[in-house]
């Protein structure tokens, strides 16, 4: 099964880089009495999952300070998972929300994903928003739900006549921050390279700070690097990609995109690892020596700044990516300044579990 939905508030303020299905309807639970704060819901239903699937699903809007929570329930047995909320690093999370629980035995809770263990007739997906400083709907906002095989055996490789690249994202090297963490912070370190243009290194050090998880004590959830990224007025989410013709298409647009990849010993020659069960790089494109194709990659595990501008093979690099699960960080093609920071030019451009 390979499912995609991609919806918004209001999808022509969105400038997604992949196609849109429709428009969000929300539904108001109730206003805080504390500065006008407001509380949506919205729900989705999927049906027909097949066993061994990853669920991904992904949402971010441009209010400052927002916090959201997914719910995930299955018809057939009643029974319900919760994810952790989402919302600022540093803020305590809104009250309202319920305690993170994994009762769902079709469901298993994956940090910021589900996977599945049986068929699953029916799911009933429900997303809890919170603004803190708005009684009204954001305008700019993007919901994704994907799901697909957690592994698959084959992906067709693109041919030289797909060759694309955009401008290589200034570099940032994560193993150059404090040893403790240097090895942890792939995936602001990709997030920074991939939205950030040549700021990259400006906003480096408060990726990392935003992007840490005190409930995993990790740096590679997800959801937050999204969430850093929409806080500085650039929408992007999580999409399980599992061909290469979406990620052509991004690329095409003139977006980098974030990779979550995981490799084995030797498998994938040129890395600057010897092997990974999770780790974040920036692709920006694909090119072909005759009929040998490459991915064109930032990989922030480069020891300096001149070593984060990598080549990899494009089989190994597809077997490492899109063979099992295919997780991405993909960005709005047009970034706007937001909440004081540097305006981004989207031509200028770890997960550890």
């Amino acid at each position: 099964m390979h499912f995609i939905t991609r919806l918004a508030s209001d999808p022509t303020l969105c400038s997604y880089p992949l196609p849109l299905n429709g428009s969000l309807t929300w539904h108001r639970v109730g206003v805080s009495n504390a500065g006008g704060a407001s509380i949506w819901r919205t729900n989705l239903c999927v049906k027909n999952i097949p066993e061994g699937h990853i669920l991904v699903p992904s949402y971010v809007c441009t209010e400052k300070g927002y916090q959201y929570q997914w719910q995930a329930r299955t018809e057939a047995a009643n029974q319900t998972s919760v994810l952790l909320p989402i919302g600022p690093a540093q803020a305590d999370s809104w009250t309202g929300f319920v305690p993170a629980k994994d009762d769902a035995h079709a469901l298993q809770s994956k940090i910021d994903c589900w996977h599945s263990r049986s068929n699953i007739e029916e799911l009933d997906l429900q997303l809890t928003l919170y603004i803190p400083n708005s009684d009204t709907l954001p305008n700019r906002d993007l919901l994704t739900l994907c799901i697909r095989p957690v592994d698959q055996q084959t992906c067709r490789l693109p041919t030289s006549a797909s060759a694309v690249a955009v401008p290589r994202p200034a570099p940032v090297s994560q193993m150059q921050a404090d040893n403790e963490i240097a090895r942890r912070i792939c995936s602001p370190t990709a997030t920074a390279m991939a939205v950030m243009g040549d700021q990259a290194m400006k906003h480096w050090s408060e990726a990392v700070e935003q992007c840490y998880d005190p409930n995993t004590k990790a740096y590679g959830k997800w959801p937050l690097a999204v969430y850093w990224a929409s806080q500085h007025g650039v929408l992007g989410c999580v999409e399980t990609l599992y061909r290469w013709d979406e990620a052509l298409t991004v690329l095409q647009a003139g977006q980098p995109i974030v990779c979550s990849i995981r490799f084995a010993k030797g498998q994938l020659p040129g890395s600057p690892q010897e092997q990974s069960g999770g780790h974040l790089v920036v692709l920006y494109g694909v090119e072909f020596d005759h009929k040998e194709g490459f991915a064109l990659v930032m990989d922030p595990a480069g020891a300096t700044i001149d070593s984060v501008s990598r080549r990899y093979p494009l089989a190994a690099f597809t077997e490492a990516w899109l063979n099992h699960r295919g997780a991405a960080y993909l960005f709005s093609t047009k970034l706007t300044k937001h909440h004081g920071s540097d305006p981004v030019s989207a031509k200028a451009n770890d997960h550890g579990h």
